[in-house]
């Protein structure tokens, strides 16, 4: 699938600190969903874990069930993360946003922040009277109670740090000993420095949000943040994309690409900060909803999610889709795009296609698992992981891939993965399958057993001449597009 790389350009080290008049730019978000994978560009988090504890569990995080990531270690073992900002942030103008805890070691010190690469015990800190402190130079007001989530910013400006806790400011002081002037320029959180005196300055905790952005953050946009901080809209660029880019998300081709549990892809502008699919993202057999930041909705629904890049998504379309005109919209890390009117129809039959061919021929195996059913030079090779390449033989049994194809019985929600059952899960509509100039009798047509994907397993004749034959299916009346079958004797 295509994909766009995100580039950063880095700022001017040598620049005065009246060149920081910049707006925060969003780089980097850490939402933690069984990953520490940027889900708006730059570069995965690196967790540091040397007992092997660190853990991704569901925490009630201001009121809603969230997934967090908990690390937990101990003084002369400690966990915590670390990430290379290179690239990522001004080493001069910057902010980090996070809601995180602390679990242990109350009426201690602990690290929250390092940026000497853990040379000193110059950084940020919570201070044995469960206060924040920066290295003996300030100390706010603001307490941290053990197991209660926050919200917290750091904002570095030249030789000026400020503080925040819950959207409120709790230190403003001037010092440059938080600029980013290591050569890794790598920040760590919740480590202690292993190069000072002091070395024990350690707790285990659960971190739920981080954010990196260059330039800082205002005293309003902090405040912003705090209201809502799994939906912010500060810093990060807006979705974009037309009714054009709208596409049926077996063939690509446009028209009317939406249908209750039918794929579509949507191509446009800043869809996603992050690439990925949905293949480590299943909770309890049922696909995400939101992947890399990206949530699609049509109307008021949310979509399955299925693979998301800045130029692409790919997703299936829930199940209360009415036929008709329907709003589409894109959320990236809690940005929304403008909605775009698309058309949506009862069902959407569609065979997969392979992309070599533009997109001619329908994907489709020998029953017996033996071979892909293509020509034989469609791909340049004439195997691929041990299955043949070649065209279907007459009488031959063979599956095609499809989706769109409505409701089964029994039923099975848009997004799930179908428990294995006998008989599997057949489609309810009236099915007509035309291979050629020939009306074929399925012998299945129902769901995979996979989220989405629809078999359509059928005999091809026995008189089936040699060359490429149309394939299409009906339901309820309503046609697929052309794909083709290649037959050789």
């Amino acid at each position: 699938m295509p994909s766009i790389s995100l580039k950063l350009a880095m700022l001017v080290v040598g620049a005065t600190v009246a060149g920081f008049s910049q707006s925060a730019s969003l780089t980097a978000t850490y939402t933690f969903q069984n990953t520490l994978n940027s889900t708006s560009g730059g570069p995965a988090l690196v967790g540091v874990d040397p007992l092997n504890r660190g853990s991704y569990l569901t925490d009630t995080v201001f009121g809603a069930q969230r997934t967090v990531y908990q690390f937990s270690g101990t003084p002369t073992n400690q966990a915590g993360l670390s990430l290379l900002t290179t690239g990522v942030v001004n080493p001069l103008s910057y902010s980090f946003e996070m809601v995180f805890t602390f679990t242990e070691r109350p009426a201690t010190d602990r690290r929250v922040f390092d940026v000497l690469d853990r040379t000193s015990d110059r950084g940020l800190y919570v201070n044995a009277q469960n206060r924040y402190t920066l290295s003996r130079l300030a100390t706010g007001t603001a307490g941290q109670a053990n197991g209660q989530y926050q919200h917290v910013v750091i904002t570095v400006t030249g030789d000026r740090f400020r503080f925040y806790v819950n959207g409120q400011p709790d230190m403003n002081l001037g010092t440059n000993s938080m600029n980013l002037l290591t050569p890794n320029r790598i920040v760590h959180f919740f480590l202690d420095n292993t190069a000072d005196q002091y070395r024990d300055d350690y707790s285990s905790g659960r971190i739920a949000l981080l954010r990196a952005y260059t330039n800082a953050l205002s005293d309003s946009e902090v405040t912003q943040l705090a209201r809502d901080p799994f939906a912010t809209t500060i810093g990060a660029s807006t979705p974009s994309f037309t009714s054009a880019g709208v596409r049926n998300g077996a063939t690509f081709a446009e028209g009317t690409p939406i249908a209750p549990g039918a794929f579509f892809s949507i191509f446009g502008a800043s869809l996603s900060g992050g690439s990925g699919d949905w293949s480590q993202a299943f909770v309890n057999g049922e696909a995400p909803k939101t992947l890399n930041g990206t949530r699609i909705f049509i109307g008021s629904q949310e979509a399955s999610l299925v693979y998301t890049s800045p130029g692409q998504v790919n997703a299936i379309a829930p199940d209360g889709v009415a036929a008709g005109p329907v709003n589409l919209v894109v959320e990236r890390d809690g940005v929304r795009s403008s909605p775009v009117s698309v058309t949506a129809r009862a069902l959407n039959p569609s065979f997969f296609t392979y992309d070599p061919g533009i997109r001619r021929y329908a994907a489709t195996l020998a029953a017996d698992n033996s071979a892909f059913i293509a020509p034989a030079n469609l791909f340049g090779v004439t195997s691929i992981s041990g299955l043949a390449v070649r065209p279907a033989r007459p009488g031959e049994f063979v599956i095609a891939y499809g989706m769109g194809l409505g409701t089964t019985n029994p039923a099975v929600p848009t997004g799930r993965i179908p428990v294995a059952r006998d008989g599997g899960y057949p489609v309810t509509g009236q099915v007509v399958l035309q291979l050629g100039a020939r009306t074929v009798t399925p012998l299945y047509t129902g769901l995979s057993s996979f989220a989405g994907v629809y078999l359509v397993g059928f005999q091809v004749p026995e008189g089936q001449a040699n060359g490429d034959h149309e394939l299409r299916i009906w339901v309820n009346g309503i046609s697929s597009a052309i794909a083709y079958i290649p037959v050789q004797r």
